[in-house]
C-alpha cells in the first residue's frame, strides 16, 4: 500500500494528512477522520472490499481515455485483470448502508500498479460516506444547470400534472434531488430506522402533493406515468406504473391520514419525533425534505406576493 501524493503538505504533519492508520485485509491502510475527509492510496482488491461501506466511499482513479487493457498491460497482470475490474465495477452495487464506489477520471495512465511481491494495486480515493454525498449532490447541481442551459434552446414539454404557477421542469429537479438524497445509488433508502423502496417513498411523496394542493389531478396513474417518464428513466426495474399502482392498494389505509390535513397535524418545518410511528415518519421525513428545499422557498415567496395582488 502506498499513498499517493505522500509527503508534508500546507503545515500538515503526515499523519494528519493520512487519516486514520488501520489494518484492512491484514494490511495497513488509512481513512478518513474528521481531520482528514478522504485519502488517496493505493490498495488491493482485498482491501478495496474490506473497506466499511456504511461510513466510507470508496473511488477509482480512471484514465479519461476508456478503461482499456492493453497487451502489455494484459501480460502484465495477468488474464484476470478484467475480471478483478468487473469485481470492481461490480462493487458499485449499493451496499445497504449507502456505501459508494465510483470512477474518478484522472490524467491518462494506468488505473493500476504492481506492487514489489506481484500485487495488482488500484489508486482509490476513500471519503466519508457524509462528505461523499454532498459532493454527489454538488455534482447533481452542476449538471441540472446545464440541462437547463439546454430546456432553453428546445420547446418546453409540460404533461400538466401541476397546478400553476408551479413549474414543471423545476419541479422534476426538486423530486430528483429528493431522490439523490434518500436513495443515493441504492434500491432503498433508510428513514427513520426503517428501510423504503423506492416505490413507497414515491407514493408517500404522492400524497404529499395532495395534501399541499399542488396537483391537477391527484389519481395515481398520471403521477406515475409523469415520474417514469420525467424522472425515474434510469431507475425502470424498481419503478414502474403497475408497481405504483399496486403499491397504492396495499396502502390504501393510511391515504387519508397523509392527504386530509385535518386528520393529522403535521409541521413540515421539523423533523420527525424518535416516538413517531415508522409510515407516519417517513411520510413527515419526505416532506420536510420539500418544504426546506430552494423549490419550496421559491413557491411560498411567490404565494405571499400573490396573496397582495388587487386584481
Amino acid at each position: 500500500m502506498k499513498m499517493i501524493g505522500e509527503g508534508h503538505v500546507g503545515g500538515l504533519s503526515q499523519r494528519r494528512k493520512q487519516g486514520t492508520a488501520v489494518r484492512l485485509a491484514g494490511k495497513t491502510a488509512f481513512l478518513p477522520n474528521a481531520d482528514v475527509p478522504f485519502v488517496m492510496q493505493e490498495l488491493t482488491l482485498e482491501q478495496i472490499e474490506a473497506v466499511p461501506k456504511n461510513k466510507f466511499s470508496v473511488s477509482l482513479i480512471e484514465p479519461i481515455n476508456p478503461l482499456v487493457l492493453t497487451g502489455r498491460a494484459s501480460r502484465r497482470f495477468g488474464s484476470g485483470s478484467m475480471r478483478r475490474l468487473q469485481r470492481i465495477k461490480a462493487l458499485s452495487r449499493p451496499h445497504s448502508g449507502g456505501g459508494i464506489i465510483n470512477f474518478v477520471r484522472q490524467s491518462p495512465g494506468n488505473i493500476t500498479t504492481e506492487s514489489t511481491n506481484g500485487t495488482v494495486l488500484y489508486n482509490t480515493v476513500i471519503s466519508l460516506l457524509d462528505q461523499a454525498k454532498v459532493n454527489v449532490h454538488n455534482l447533481y447541481g452542476k449538471n441540472l444547470a446545464l440541462s437547463h442551459n439546454q430546456r432553453d434552446t428546445q420547446p418546453k414539454k409540460d404533461s400538466g400534472i401541476f397546478c400553476p404557477p408551479v413549474d414543471e421542469d423545476c419541479m422534476t429537479d426538486c423530486i430528483t434531488k429528493a431522490i439523490c438524497h434518500f436513495f443515493g445509488n441504492n434500491d432503498t433508502c433508510k428513514i427513520a430506522g426503517k428501510e423504503y423502496k423506492l416505490v413507497v417513498f414515491c407514493l408517500l411523496m404522492h400524497d404529499y402533493f395532495i395534501r399541499i394542493h399542488i396537483l391537477k389531478n391527484t389519481t395515481r396513474t398520471p403521477f406515475g406515468e409523469y415520474l417514469r417518464k420525467s424522472v425515474l428513466k434510469e431507475r425502470e426495474k424498481t419503478f414502474t406504473s403497475r408497481t405504483f399502482t399496486n403499491c397504492a392498494n396495499d396502502y390504501k389505509k393510511d391515504e387519508l391520514d397523509f392527504t386530509e390535513p385535518d386528520r393529522l397535524k403535521i409541521d413540515f418545518r421539523t423533523h420527525p419525533t424518535s416516538n413517531t410511528k415508522p409510515l407516519l415518519a417517513a411520510f413527515h421525513e419526505i416532506g420536510n425534505f420539500f418544504h426546506m428545499s430552494d423549490y419550496f422557498a421559491h413557491l411560498r415567496a411567490l404565494q405571499e406576493n400573490m396573496s397582495k395582488f388587487r386584481l
